[in-house]
């Protein structure tokens, strides 16, 4: 894999990851979700596990960048939960209206990674490479 590959491919892996786990935590710990009423209670139940889920994915994002050779699949994983955020999105798009410009950059966004995490994941490692890391 070459150098630039690499940076480029870490960069984005760092950021997008971060991007997720640091607000899914934050979420998921909120207090301002506190409620007394029980559907309201399995609702912020379910709020916080997904914000989890999210704070999940995120950490595996960061964690596909230490040995970025052997996480092609995982990056590819990544790029195909982002496609289904964007069908999710696009489908929202269709039905419910346009929503605002924040959300559309993040759907522009989203996009650009999930090509990027599919079309130009990290290569398999190579004699050369392990050679190299030694």
């Amino acid at each position: 894999m070459r150098k630039l590959h690499k940076w480029i491919l870490t960069m984005l892996l760092i950021c997008f990851g971060l991007s997720l786990l640091i607000p899914g935590i934050v979420e998921m710990f909120s207090l301002e979700l506190l409620t007394s009423d029980a559907e309201s209670i399995s609702q912020t139940n379910q709020r916080r596990a997904l914000h989890g889920m999210m704070a999940g994915l995120g950490l595996l994002s960061c964690m596909a960048c230490f040995r970025l050779a052997q996480a092609r699949v995982l990056v590819m994983g990544i790029g195909f939960t982002l496609v289904l955020v964007i069908t999710g999105r696009l489908y929202s798009l269709i039905i419910d209206g346009l929503p605002d410009r924040v959300t559309l950059f993040y759907f522009v966004i989203e996009t650009l990674l999930a090509l990027i995490f599919l079309l130009l994941p990290p290569t398999g490692t190579t004699k050369r490479e392990c050679a190299n890391s030694r």
